[in-house]
């Protein structure tokens, strides 16, 4: 049964496009984990692999954990123990947190067949668990982000760009972005990568692109999550209210007097809460620093990227557009701090002034490494970017 739906996905799988992850990946590892948020493409990686290195070869098969079957007590080692007899050495697993015991299931596979090669998948809000001792130093693990600009301009065909790591991007933005602009019209193109560029299914069925994605979320909230983290249902019912609340509210973020309150809950509750929504992928929560490095309370919150923004909101704010582009497009490839007059630091060395053509840049113009990203500015002028330039970077 397994063998033969692991020829038909097969057959449905394009190779014409690959993830940034596919050549970044040690494919040659024992045990390698694959991690990002739900519908970013960990599955079409996986069955992209698998064509491309194993073709028809029974070496190689695919086992999706939160098929009913794996419910079955022994499903899952029985199926692992009759591929390995018949020749197998690769298997991928796929969705392994809907499988209980999961690290540990993996762990006694991985001791027992020392010849056999584990790859699995997994959505981000597992990962925090790799680091386990059982599994920790194992394996390699990596995550899987949603497109970057750059992977979207390859995917519609528009242009070919190799990631700029951003140190040098920032040395050559004037050259690289003219480079851009000499060959394509790159402003309906951003548009629409604001719009649905970060889902790869975006091509599957574009009418049905908001849906799926708001599905995602709530799949994400209400089946992923409970399978991973020990919640009842007061408790999942007030992350829902707070999920939709800080998206509603963003990039405001509300006192925390205020939600302990609301949700009559203690700090340490709403944290915990405030956790589970940053790990299921949906917001992004940057706490400000204050001008001698220490943390303040203070917090601003921002949707994962700017199609859910899309979905969910209509009606999208031009600044805060583009800061939750830059903060999602930085996060995927970098670190990301929040400063408390508004900038950004990006990997403890750039400043970043988040606007639009129209704004004031006086005060950062002869400042070493400070650069302001625009939304709406054509090309590279002194040290003013336009913010599409940095999603090139992965």
């Amino acid at each position: 049964m397994f063998r033969l739906n692991h020829e038909q996905l097969l057959k449905g799988v394009n190779l014409s496009f690959q993830r940034y992850l596919s050549r970044q990946v040690k494919w040659d590892r024992r045990l390698i984990g694959l991690f990002g948020a739900k519908g970013v493409g960990k599955t079409t990686l996986l069955l992209q692999h698998i064509k491309s290195t194993y073709g028809d070869s029974h070496e190689a098969l695919y086992l999706p954990l939160d098929n009913i079957w794996f419910q079955e007590r022994h499903m899952l080692s029985e199926t692992v123990r009759r591929f390995h007899e018949k020749g197998g050495r690769h298997l991928f697993l796929d969705n392994v947190h809907r499988y209980g015991n999961w690290i540990q299931a993996i762990e006694r596979l991985h001791d027992d067949y020392p010849d056999m090669q584990i790859v699995f998948a997994a959505p981000s809000l597992v990962e925090g668990e790799k680091m386990e001792p059982s599994l920790g130093g194992k394996g390699d693990w990596y995550t899987l982000h949603t497109m970057s600009f750059r992977e979207y301009l390859s995917y519609e065909g528009a242009l070919d760009l190799k990631p700029i790591p951003l140190d040098e991007l920032l040395l050559h933005h004037a050259e690289v972005t003219q480079q851009v602009m000499d060959e394509i019209n790159i402003v309906p193109i951003f548009r629409n990568y604001l719009e649905h560029g970060c889902y790869p299914f975006y091509w599957e069925d574009p009418d049905a692109f908001n849906f799926r994605l708001q599905d995602l979320v709530r799949d994400s909230v209400d089946v992923d999550l409970p399978a991973i983290r020990q919640m009842n249902n007061a408790m999942s019912r007030k992350m829902k209210q707070l999920l939709i609340q800080l998206a509603k509210e963003a990039p405001e973020f509300p006192r925390m007097q205020v939600l302990t309150s609301k949700y009559e809950m203690d700090n340490t509750q709403i944290h915990k809460l405030l956790d589970y929504i940053k790990e299921i992928g949906v917001l992004r929560i940057l706490q400000v620093r204050k001008e001698d490095g220490g943390l303040t309370r203070s917090y601003r919150s921002f949707l994962a990227n700017t199609n859910l923004m899309a979905s969910l909101f209509r009606e999208m704010e031009r600044i805060y557009l583009g800061e939750t582009f830059f903060v999602d497009q930085m996060s995927n490839c970098g670190t990301v701090e929040l400063l408390h007059n508004g900038d950004y630091r990006v990997n403890g060395k750039y400043t970043f002034v988040i606007g639009d053509p129209l704004m004031d840049y006086e005060r950062i113009k002869n400042v070493e490494n400070t650069f302001a990203a625009i939304h709406g500015q054509p090309k590279s002028v002194g040290n003013k970017i336009p913010i599409w330039a940095l999603g090139l970077c992965y």
